[in-house]
């Protein structure tokens, strides 16, 4: 569609500069795509156009040419709208855009239709006297910046993918806990005031208080939330969640960091993903293809007390209204017959004696599944016993993680540690061969069914028994390989959970630390059995292990 000449045009200046546009500074380009040097090129130009008159000259700095909502750039065609400019003049192009559908249609479409007269300087190209060629070769300019850009964005993409590999941090800012470092910006280093914080934060929740108290506590004592205090450093760091003058902790908040394994050294990127170069909603990876990396940082919490959180959290450890922290085994008691949690429950009586009228508060526990009508039994068990009962375990326990502690002298003995790493081989070694023999015996069933030895009923059954048989085999294949992994690694790492049964010494009371540490069931029987399972004892196990193997090898010798 051709333009009608004007004797005088309204003229917009527009003006693009991308972060991936580079400059003359890199060495990939002889001339400087800066907004000062388009706009010098620009002024230059009109000089000897004085028909064209400046109305506005618009800046979008920092600004990808694949999107077309900049800030600038909208503004502009609202004055196109409004009447107010009828020309536009870039210095090229890929200053205008870089996706090659938007870009034919503004220049093809829309803006002959409204009767705008477009000039590129340095593609020699005037929309008031285009012509056939160039008809012809501006969609080929157009499809070469629209190819630079997929281009630059595929080396981009594979260049974070190495990093991210690498375990370098590729983030806008570091979560809260951490700063960039100075001199390497893809390295976290820990911020000591907030990463007391997010320890505290930790140590709050194994000691019983929810996400919601932990967050009330630390909003009355002041401290800022991790929004506010990004920005009292400096961060110019926004978020459309936001609805307070002050952003507060939240219980959400609380979580984000309790689930975070940052916290523990572990670098988790590529979450999220956009398509391609030209759409920008951000979409979810699917969690097998995250980029995973241990050790990427000094972690702040220790994974023994990570790993005690996520549990924790799993389970129903909620607190009465009138009560800031949860009961020492809230969370950690279950009926030992239908697997359901054991609720605990209050009842006030006088004392006797006290004329005041004076009552105590006696505490019981009863099987959930009884209370919601499931059939099972009543399981009512004092308080006062169960306490009593648990305490005497956790103590006997800790005496025996504490004997034990010259194995952890014994496993750091090299011959130890092979005679050890020989046993697990021998295991893996049997498992490998019952592998061998299921996948075998798998193949000459099919051969059976083929021979019409087998119906297809018989052979359905047998495939899905030896299906069975393969993924159990695979399965004490890669737990016995760790296993010997984590025999040849830092043993004296592995086991400073022993550390914390130091500090709990004989405990004259059953404490909610130690509790939450310690325990990982208190299950509780119809006849009144109580059975407690530990955390920590498959490790507990190895040690012993080993040293039955060490004593073994000392009878032979």
């Amino acid at each position: 569609m051709a333009i009608k000449k004007k004797s005088v045009y309204r003229a917009s200046v527009y003006l693009r500069l991308s972060k991936e546009d580079g400059d003359v500074v890199t060495g990939s380009k002889i001339e400087s795509d800066s907004i000062s040097n388009q706009k010098s090129l620009i002024l230059e130009y009109l000089k000897s156009r004085p028909e064209i008159q400046i109305v506005s000259i618009r800046e979008d700095d920092g600004y990808t040419g694949t999107d077309f909502n900049r800030p600038a750039f909208q503004a502009m065609l609202e004055d196109v709208k409004k009447g107010v400019i009828d020309c536009i003049i870039v210095k090229d192009l890929s200053r205008f855009g870089r996706n090659y559908i938007e870009v034919g249609r503004y220049l093809e479409k829309l803006f002959p239709m409204l009767g705008v007269r477009f000039i590129a300087v340095n593609d020699n190209y005037d929309s008031l006297d285009a012509d056939t060629a160039h008809d012809i070769v501006m969609p080929f300019k157009n499809l070469i910046n629209d190819s630079y850009c997929r281009d630059l964005s595929v080396k981009i993409r594979s260049h974070l993918e190495i990093k991210r590999k690498k375990g370098e941090f590729i983030g806008a800012f570091a979560c809260y806990g951490y700063l960039k470092d100075p001199d390497n910006h893809n390295q976290l280093v820990v911020d000591t005031y907030a990463g007391q914080v997010v320890q505290d934060i930790f140590r709050m929740k194994i000691n019983g208080m929810s996400q919601y108290r932990i967050a009330d506590a630390l909003n009355q004592q002041g401290i800022l939330s991790p929004m506010e205090y990004k920005k009292s450093l400096g961060s110019r760091f926004e978020t459309s969640f936001k609805v307070n003058t002050q952003a507060a902790w939240t219980a959400k908040a609380v979580t984000r960091i309790l689930t975070n394994e940052v916290y523990v050294g572990v670098l988790t990127q590529g979450k999220q993903t956009t398509p391609n170069h030209k759409v920008k909603v951000r979409q979810p990876v699917n969690e097998k293809d995250w980029i995973r990396v241990e050790n990427a940082h000094q972690p702040l919490i220790h994974r023994v007390l990570f790993d005690i959180v996520q549990n924790l959290m799993s389970r129903d450890t909620r607190t009465s209204p009138n009560e800031k922290q949860v009961f020492p085994l809230s969370g950690l008691v279950f009926c030992g017959d239908c697997g359901q949690p054991l609720v605990r429950k209050a009842s006030r009586y006088q004392k006797k004696k006290v004329p005041t009228g004076e009552t105590e508060s006696y505490g019981y526990f009863v099987c959930n599944g009884w209370c919601k009508g499931s059939g099972c039994s009543w399981h009512r068990i004092s308080e006062k016993d169960l306490l009593k009962a648990v305490l005497e375990s956790l103590n006997l326990h800790i005496r025996t993680v504490l004997d034990m502690q010259a194995a952890l002298k014994a496993i750091e003995d090299a011959p130890s540690q092979q005679l050890m790493i020989q046993k697990y081989q021998e295991r893996l070694d049997r498992k490998r061969e019952d592998l061998t023999r299921a996948e075998s015996l798998k193949i000459g069933i099919y051969e059976d069914l083929k021979d019409g030895l087998l119906d297809k009923e018989e052979y359905r059954k047998l495939k899905a028994e030896f299906d069975r048989r393969i993924s159990d085999a695979e399965a004490a294949i890669t737990e016995l390989q760790n296993q010997i992994i984590d025999l040849t690694a830092n043993h004296s790492e592995r086991y400073t959970w022993m550390e914390y049964f130091k500090e709990f010494g004989q405990l004259k009371e059953l404490t909610r630390w130690a509790a939450a540490i310690a325990i990982n069931r208190v299950l509780v029987y119809e006849n009144g059995q109580i059975k407690i399972t530990f955390n920590f004892e498959a490790d507990l196990n190895q040690m012993q292990e080993l040293l039955e193997a060490m004593k073994q090898r000392e009878e032979a010798i």
